[in-house]
């Protein structure tokens, strides 16, 4: 149908409307720009002036928080980001609108006024919208979350540190290992080795969180609560259990490593929260790292890995005195020598060494010299420290805590005694237990009790570092110089009175020692070889002393008279390894004296003197290789306080024959009488003896019921320990058994006696058989290990016709076995033989609890063992001049696990060895070479 042409006019002008219209409002809103550029800027710039204003106290308040350790929240971070960016646009659009072309004020550039203007009306917007959003107050800071690792302030440790490699390694590598425990005395550097774990642990690290904790002394849940509340940023208050709780859900589901310093009391971190079981427990890794001053601790803690923190080497120290001393104190080769003897005097105590270095800064000679005169002299002087070396503020005090922190007051004395001995000194256990039991420290019903506390004693004061256990020698322990001087310095009222105490151990044989006797309490001299002694002079106070201690000096009975004649208050003298030709009548005046030991002096008069039974309070009394044959009737009844006499009076000379002249000139001691005296005493507890030749061995008999505990048998030509077993003391209360001398003894037979099916040594611990020339054997009817039960150490020397010693293989406690010269024996042990001699019961391992194997001048050895035997326990092997010994009993399969050191006196005594491929290597890191002392 035809369209009408006045209807085509409407039609055709909305058509052109709604296809014009755009592009005209385009082209007017652009073609506006190039003349409202001025106003649009102008717009812009007011905009942003606003923005800015909040963006200062948005900035502001992220500033004021951080000082409170508060942290920017991400809508913060992102909000300032967008606003600076809008400034710095705003900024640069109207640097670019100024620097435009003009002529009398009017831009000519179209294009420039148009781009500016247009950009600044679009961004407007945008800054209007940043206006808008800008972050509430609330939103602006929050709190921290705590980093995995918090690095820990403090000098760090060489990446090559032996302590520190092997803490890392127990963290990182042994996923069994929940309970870590680095333990050592006060300042060796146990934290120091903890805060390096710490700052160790950043890259690469496998755990979620890395808490440091600091426990220290009176430690409590709550105390460990709030430190690891506090380090994870957890917002909490409330009672424990619910912090527990907390903690527990916080931790569950990550892995976290505990580092907890300074522990001295067991504290149960399942209370604090912490998540059990430990160790690698699914996806998850549990661990904590204690440090802590008593390895009881360790213990208490369920410790599955222990790392003792050793005292610095030499050369550790001396890199650790030098950088606190600094290089420009040390400005002369003298002076750096005097740095070395002080830093020796030191002995490698790390808080020592920086207390002592920091002082000594820019000193000069003769102050070097004044500081080492000063601790030598255990730094209890007059003068109280004379150039502010700091000891007792800084390291005595600090070591204090371990000696405050011992359970009573009998363990606190103990460990003051310790003292006595000279620096550097193997002090034997043995001796250490009968100076506590003489000092009336440790007194139990029997001696074996009192031994045995003692032992106890030992082993706590070593688990807390006062002590230390010499692991080169066995039954000997040693105290650091630095503790002994604290002991002294604690014993002297902490400084206030140092003449309380005098130690001069050692002083030196060539120095005169000045001794104040009548202000001492306690005077230690012992070990100076000391021919003479400063004389008391005159003084109207009483003499205060009670304690003497001068043994291992060259002093003869003149001087100990004149020196201790007016000493009337001596309750404990020993006089042992000197040169005393008799024994000083003035004794007869020490009413109070209760522990007297004249022991290791040639006396020339054999008969005990009569004064001796004066000395009524006297309780121990030791004659050991003194020489005295005869004591007169009455003396040793009249000492009714006695509880341990030794008469083992004739000298053990180790390594050649006890010589017939020195037997023929001597008395004899009339044996069955002695013991009748000795059966009136009511306190007895001990016994020492010697028996020469048959006659006095059979009058043993006589003393059936005596409590003898240690017991010399010379000059025998027969010896059944069957029979011998008949006595009662043999069975109950002899400890340490000595044969020797025996030229003739080819045969010790030990039978089975159906008399007495169950004889036994029931208190056997120690047997020595030497200078036995023609010993073959020890004929056993009856098992070893039913006789010898409790036997720990077995000492065989000069036995040079003794083929093996096979039947010690399954003794059940044997721990130290020696064997000298005896220079037939071919091969030790011979597990054929050894199974001979055993029930079925027995033969389950070899040597179960040997831990020290000595063997030296055995000529004609060739092997320890057969292939293959068990060494289960043993932590130390010494071959010494066995000339021809080719091989070891290690093989693959059967290396002593636990051994620590092997010894050998020279390199050639190392390569001459055959070993299986591969046990050399083994072997290697615990190769020591040089003598022994043992």
């Amino acid at each position: 149908m035809p369209i009408d042409p006045p209807a085509l006019g409407p039609l055709l002008g909305n058509t052109v409307s709604t296809v014009i219209s755009p592009f005209y409002t385009l082209f007017s809103t652009n073609a506006t720009y190039c003349f409202t550029a001025r106003t649009n800027v102008m717009n812009h710039r007011t905009e942003t002036e606003t923005l800015e204003g909040s963006l200062l106290r948005v900035e502001q308040r992220i500033t004021d928080g951080e000082r409170n350790g508060l942290i920017p929240t991400p809508e913060a971070e992102r909000w300032v980001q967008r606003a600076n960016q809008a400034i710095s646009e705003e900024a640069a659009n109207r640097e670019s609108f100024g620097n435009r072309r003009r002529i009398f004020g009017c831009s000519l550039n179209c294009w420039g006024n148009y781009k500016t203007s247009k950009q600044a009306a679009e961004k407007v917007d945008a800054v209007r919208k940043c206006i808008i959003s800008t972050p509430l107050p609330e939103n602006i800071t929050r709190v921290q979350p705590p980093p995995s690792v918090q690095e820990m302030p403090g000098p760090s440790m060489s990446a090559e540190s032996r302590n520190l490699q092997y803490a890392l390694q127990y963290i990182k590598d042994d996923p069994t290992v929940g309970m870590i425990g680095i333990w050592g005395p006060g300042g060796v550097g146990k934290t120091h080795l903890l805060r390096n774990v710490n700052n160790s642990l950043g890259e690469g690290m496998t755990f979620n969180f890395v808490l440091f904790v600091t426990a220290s002394r009176g430690c409590s849940v709550e105390k460990v609560q709030s430190q690891i509340i506090e380090r994870l940023g957890l917002r909490i208050t409330g009672s424990e259990s619910k912090i527990r709780t907390t903690i527990y859900e916080y931790l569950k589901k990550k892995s976290f490593l505990v580092l907890l310093d300074d522990l001295w009391d067991q504290i149960n971190l399942e209370d604090v929260g912490i998540p059990y079981p430990l160790g690698n427990v699914e996806n998850f890794k549990r661990k904590v790292v204690l440090t802590t001053r008593l390895r009881k601790v360790c213990g208490q803690m369920e410790v599955r890995k222990e790392l003792k923190v050793p005292y610095l080497q030499e050369h550790e120290a001396w890199q650790l005195f030098e950088k606190n001393i600094g290089a420009e104190t040390l400005s002369s080769p003298y002076i750096e020598a005097l740095a070395r003897k002080l830093m020796k005097e030191l002995k490698g105590l790390p808080l020592a060494l920086t207390t002592i270095g920091k002082a000594m800064y820019r000193k000069d000679t003769a102050q070097w010299e004044t500081a080492i005169q000063y601790m030598q002299q255990s730094c209890c002087t007059d003068d109280k420290d004379p150039i502010e070396l700091g000891m007792e503020t800084n390291v005595f005090r600090q070591l204090k805590f371990s000696y405050d922190n011992l359970r009573n007051k009998t363990l606190r004395d103990c460990f003051l005694t310790c003292a006595l001995w000279p620096e550097d000194a193997w002090i034997p256990k043995v001796d250490l237990a009968q100076c506590w039991m003489g000092l009336g420290l440790v007194s139990e019903q029997d001696l074996e009790s009192s031994f045995r506390k003692s032992y106890s004693l030992i082993a706590d004061l070593t688990a807390v570092c006062l002590l230390e256990d010499m692991e080169d020698s066995y039954g000997f322990v040693k105290v650091h110089d630095v503790i002994r001087d604290m002991a002294v310095w604690i014993s002297c009222d902490c400084g206030e009175n140092n003449d309380k105490w005098i130690v001069r151990a050692p002083a030196g044989e060539d120095k005169k020692v000045i001794i104040p006797w009548n202000k001492a309490e306690y005077i230690s001299l012992m070990s100076n070889r000391l021919t003479e002694l400063d004389p008391i002079g005159f003084n109207p106070d009483p003499i205060k002393l009670r304690i003497l201690c001068l043994q291992g000096n060259r002093l003869n009975e003149k001087v100990v008279a004149e020196a201790i004649k007016n000493c009337t208050s001596l309750t404990y003298l020993d006089l042992s390894s000197n040169g005393l030709r008799s024994i000083p009548k003035e004794l007869c005046s020490f009413g109070k004296l209760e522990y007297l030991n004249l022991s290791e002096n040639e006396i020339q008069v054999t008969e005990l003197p009569r004064f001796i039974g004066e000395l009524i309070n006297l309780k121990f009394l030791y004659l050991k290789n003194t020489g005295i044959r005869s004591i007169p009737s009455g003396i040793i009844s009249s000492l009714k306080a006695l509880q341990v006499i030794d008469l083992r009076t004739i000298w053990e000379l180790y390594g050649s024959t006890v010589r017939e002249p020195y037997l023929k000139g001597r008395a004899s001691f009339n044996l069955g009488k002695l013991f009748g005296e000795f059966d009136s005493l009511p306190q007895l507890k001990a016994l020492g003896i010697t028996a020469i030749g048959f006659d006095e061995f059979d009058s043993l008999r006589v003393a059936a019921n005596l409590p003898i505990r240690y017991l010399t048998l010379i000059k025998l030509d027969k010896l059944c320990l069957s029979d011998f077993l008949l006595n009662y003391f043999a069975r109950r209360t002899l400890y340490d058994l000595v044969i020797t001398s025996c030229d003739n003894l080819e045969q010790i037979i030990a039978r089975h006696d159906t008399r007495q099916p169950n004889n036994h040594f029931g208190s056997l611990n120690q047997l020595s058989i030497f200078l036995m020339p023609k010993l073959r054997e020890i004929a056993w009817g009856a098992t070893p290990a039913s006789i010898l039960p409790r036997l720990t150490y077995l000492e065989v020397c000069s036995c040079e016709s003794l083929l093996h010693l096979s039947w010690v293989m399954y003794l059940p406690r044997l721990e130290q076995l020696k064997i000298l010269q005896c220079d037939s024996m071919v091969q030790a042990f011979m597990r054929c033989l050894g199974d001979k001699l055993c029930n079925v019961q027995e033969k389950k391992i070899t040597f179960p609890c040997l831990k020290f194997l000595y063997l030296q001048g055995n000529q004609s050895l060739d092997t320890i063992g057969d292939n293959g035997m068990e060494f289960p326990s043993l932590e130390q092997l010494v071959l010494m001049q066995c000339p021809i010994v080719k091989r070891l009993p290690f093989q693959l399969n059967s290396m002593p696990v636990k051994l620590k050191e092997l010894g050998f006196y020279d390199v050639q005594e190392w390569e001459r060895l055959e070993f299986e491929e591969g046990v050399k290597t083994i072997l290697q890191p615990a190769l020591k070479f040089g003598t022994y002392r043992f």
